[in-house]
């Protein structure tokens, strides 16, 4: 397996990279600017690519940090891992476990809100798609998850996240934190947009790795914690084994009457079901990995306006 990466190793200098063995290698050479740019050339899931980049890796600077060093780093540190790229897109499916699907309606019930409504959701041949965000929403791992100052019940969501090509194939996964103001998508679904979209609402990372090394996508092991105070007050676990949609569902839906730019995003839904008063707060490190791909974290900060 390899995996690609966006990384620094001193402040301010980042660079592209390539993850083999969990070494890692400079790949400014064939790609100095966005991985963006290695998508477009339908680069990311060419298998021939990936041959010439396994032969010249002796060419390739080598740096001085493993990908695990990478991702343990911390925030204040001089080296760690940038968002992979930023997507111009992202889009996302909402309800597609029915863990998640239950809780839901389980709040909705305690709260007197629109009773049914993700049940109905879940069963419905047609899937609950949503815009999530623009690329100046989505960040990487380490950096700050934003609270929005409107809300306070706020959950972190653990998703797998496919990588569309143009013409609508999955060229990659990676692994993503759909952040929710559960309060106001709660108080009206027409309030979804406010609840889905705002500033630092979207994680991506820790790595993009290309569709051909991951045979089954719904067969991963998803999990995450959320620390407080230095404390873990909540750890899940889920499968993407559960999901009820297909990959096919997912494109053909999205892709409908649709155009989609190369490199979209998009986040499956959360895989596991977290308790519906497990709200994150100011300073919380939320922690989500996704089998093969790896793991993000990131503090939450609550917004001030």
């Amino acid at each position: 397996m390899i995996k690609f990466i966006n990384y620094f190793e001193r402040f301010n200098k980042t660079q592209n990279g390539i993850v083999v063995d969990d070494k890692v290698y400079d790949i400014s050479t064939y790609y100095a600017n966005s991985l963006i740019n290695l998508i477009s050339d339908g680069n990311l899931n060419n298998e021939a690519f990936h041959n010439e980049l396994i032969s010249n890796l002796n060419k390739l600077p080598k740096s001085n940090y493993s990908f695990s060093e990478l991702q343990n780093s911390n925030n204040n540190d001089s080296f760690g891992l940038n968002i992979p790229y930023i997507p111009n897109e992202v889009w996302a499916c909402g309800v597609t476990y029915k863990k998640n699907m239950e809780l839901h309606e389980q709040d909705i019930e305690e709260s007197d809100g629109f009773k049914g409504l993700y049940s109905y959701v879940y069963d419905s041949q047609r899937p609950e798609i949503f815009f999530k965000a623009l690329g100046h929403h989505c960040v990487g791992t380490n950096d700050y998850i934003t609270i929005r100052s409107d809300s306070d019940e706020t959950f972190i969501e653990a998703e797998l996240a496919l990588i569309f090509s143009s013409e609508g194939d999955v060229i990659g996964y990676t692994v993503a934190n759909d952040i929710t103001a559960w309060d106001i998508e709660k108080e009206c679904p027409l309030f979804l947009n406010q609840a889905k979209i705002f500033k630092g609402s979207c994680v991506l990372g820790p790595c993009i790795v290309p569709e051909r090394f991951i045979r089954y996508p719904l067969n991963l092991d998803v999990n995450c914690k959320l620390i407080r105070n230095g404390e873990i007050i909540y750890q899940g676990k889920g499968s993407t084994k559960n999901m009820k949609r297909s990959i096919k569902e997912f494109k053909d839906y999205l892709f409908r009457n649709n155009v989609i730019s190369e490199g979209t995003v998009f986040c499956t839904g959360t895989a596991i079901g977290i308790p519906n008063n497990m709200f994150i707060e100011d300073g919380d490190l939320c922690h989500i990995e996704v089998e093969k791909i790896g793991f993000i974290k990131n503090l939450a900060k609550k917004n001030k306006n």
